[in-house]
């Protein structure tokens, strides 16, 4: 069961193949392939993004990443 705090930080060996294929893995719903919708929530504090995709599809929210900002 998800919860508000389920997060992980991004890792890019997550991220393989081309263009097109890195693509698809960021920002298409693996439950039905519609384009997802992201929002992020930026604390320059503590220098992270917080990033939450949804697809208006099928409703799925698979994605809640933190991005550190360097």
């Amino acid at each position: 069961m998800a919860t508000e705090f389920d997060l992980e930080f991004e890792k890019f060996e997550e991220y393989y193949g081309d263009i097109k294929q890195v693509r698809k893995i960021m920002d298409e719903c693996s439950n039905c392939g519609a384009h997802t919708v992201q929002t992020h929530l930026s604390d320059y504090t503590n220098l992270i993004i917080q990033e939450n995709s949804r697809c208006p599809e099928c409703g799925e929210g698979k994605k809640k990443k933190i991005h550190i900002i360097n």
